[in-house]
C-alpha cells in the first residue's frame, strides 16, 4: 500500500505507457487498491470506478481491502466483476490502531490511552505523546473489536469463495498521522494545510501482532491465500512462518502466502523461500523501485515464485505499473516480454489454485 507521501515521487517516475492489449491481458495484478481510485470518493456509488475497471485491459486485479471503509467496496467490484475482480478482506497494520482486542470495544478514550499507554496528567515524554494523541482526537474513530473485524473477514469469505486475506501484516517503521491520509480529490483546506504529517505515535508490535494472528487464523481456518505486508519486521516475519508451520503444518501448508512487494534483505528471502514453498514474493515497480534500479529485486528468488503487483490505486495507471515490473522480470531472467508476462502469469496460477503438493517436509530445521 503507498503513502500519499510517496505518490508524488512515483508519478513522476513512471513513465505512462499502455502495454498491447494481448500483454494486458495477461497480466494479474496481484496485489491492488482501486478502491482508493479517486472515483471512489467523488461518485455517490461505485459506477465510475466500475467502469474504470472494466476498461482496464489488464486481466486480473487482486483488489486488496485495508479498514473499515473499503470491505464494503471491494465486496461490490467482485460482485460486479466476478472474472475480473479477486477480492481480498482484511485490516491493513496502518489502521491496526483502530481495533480493539476486547469484545465489545470499550470507550473510544479507554481504548487509545490504554493502547498508548497513556494517562491524563503525564508531564514526562509520554504527556507529549498525549498532546499529540489530543490534538488529533477528532480525527479518530471509534474503535472496533477485533471480533467484529474477524467476523466480518469470515462472512465475506463465505460469500466469496474466491477470496484471499489482504492486506495484512505487521509494520514497525509506521507512525499515524494527525489526519487520515487519502485519496479524496476534494479534500479540505484543512487537510491541506502544510503541517506535520506524522506523529511519534505507533501502533505498539504486540498489538499488531495480536491482529495479525487472529486475522490469519481465519484465514487458516478457511483455507485462503495470505497478501502480507512486512516493513521493517524480518525476523517477526521469519518467527511467525515458522510458528504456523510447527503449529499447524496441515493448515499452513494447505494455503499460500504472499511477501507483499517483498523489501526484505536478499539472505532472508532465500531463506525463507527455502524452507517454506508455499512462500511467493512479490514484487512491484512502486515499492520495489530501489531495489530494482540496484538490480536486487527477486535477488535469488526462483522465478516461478515470484507474483507481480502494482500496489497502486489509480486504475488507470496499474497497466503502466505492471509493465514496468514486467519488463524487470524479463530482463533479469533473459525473457522476451511476452514470455515473462506468461510465466508470471503461470505463477499466479499456481499461487491461486487449489492444489497444493507439500514439498517443504523435505526440508529439516
Amino acid at each position: 500500500m503507498c503513502a500519499g507521501g510517496s505518490e508524488t515521487s512515483m508519478q513522476a517516475d513512471l513513465t505512462v505507457e499502455e502495454p498491447p492489449e494481448a500483454l494486458a491481458e495477461l497480466f494479474v495484478d496481484s496485489h491492488c487498491h482501486p478502491t482508493d481510485d479517486p472515483a471512489a470518493y467523488t461518485e455517490a456509488n461505485l459506477d465510475e470506478l466500475s467502469r474504470r475497471i472494466q476498461d482496464s485491459a489488464v486481466g486480473k486485479l487482486v483488489c486488496m481491502s485495508t479498514n473499515a471503509r473499503d470491505q464494503k467496496l471491494v465486496a461490490e467490484l467482485a460482485s460486479r466483476h466476478p472474472l475480473k475482480v479477486v477480492p481480498c478482506f482484511g485490516w491493513h497494520p496502518w489502521f491496526a490502531h483502530q481495533i480493539s482486542l476486547s469484545d465489545p470495544a470499550p470507550s473510544k478514550r479507554d481504548h487509545y490511552y490504554q493502547l498508548f499507554g497513556l494517562s491524563d496528567g503525564q508531564v514526562d515524554d509520554r504527556g507529549d505523546l498525549r498532546i499529540e494523541l489530543d490534538s488529533m482526537w477528532d480525527h479518530l474513530p471509534d474503535p472496533i473489536s477485533l471480533r467484529d473485524v474477524c467476523d466480518e473477514i469470515e462472512g465475506n469469505f463465505e460469500r466469496f469463495p474466491n477470496a484471499l486475506l489482504g492486506e495484512v501484516g505487521i509494520d514497525r517503521a509506521f507512525r499515524i498521522p494527525r489526519r487520515a491520509w487519502n485519496y479524496d480529490p476534494q479534500k479540505t483546506a484543512e487537510d491541506k494545510a502544510d503541517q506535520p504529517r506524522l506523529t511519534r505515535l505507533k501502533t505498539p508490535q504486540a498489538h499488531q501482532m495480536s491482529i495479525l494472528r487472529a486475522q490469519i487464523e481465519v484465514a487458516l481456518r478457511f483455507k485462503r491465500n495470505i497478501s502480507l505486508h512486512s516493513v521493517q519486521a524480518a525476523g517477526l516475519t521469519v518467527d511467525l512462518l515458522s510458528s504456523l508451520r510447527n503449529t499447524d503444518l496441515a493448515s499452513f501448508g494447505a494455503i499460500r502466502l504472499s511477501l507483499h512487494s517483498c523489501t526484505m534483505d536478499t539472505n532472508v528471502v532465500k531463506s525463507i523461500a527455502k524452507k517454506h514453498a508455499n512462500v511467493y514474493v512479490g514484487f512491484s515497480s512502486t515499492i520495489n523501485r530501489k531495489q530494482i534500479l540496484q538490480k536486487e529485486c527477486l535477488a535469488g528468488v526462483d522465478r516461478t515464485r515470484a507474483l507481480m503487483e502494482s500496489d497502486h490505486h489509480t486504475v488507470r495507471n496499474i497497466p503502466a505499473c505492471l509493465l514496468q515490473a514486467s519488463r524487470y522480470f524479463a530482463d533479469l531472467h533473459g525473457l522476451s516480454l511476452e514470455a515473462a508476462a506468461q510465466q508470471l502469469r503461470s505463477n499466479w496460477n499456481a499461487f491461486y489454485s487449489s492444489t497444493y503438493c507439500q514439498d517443504q517436509d523435505s526440508d529439516t530445521d
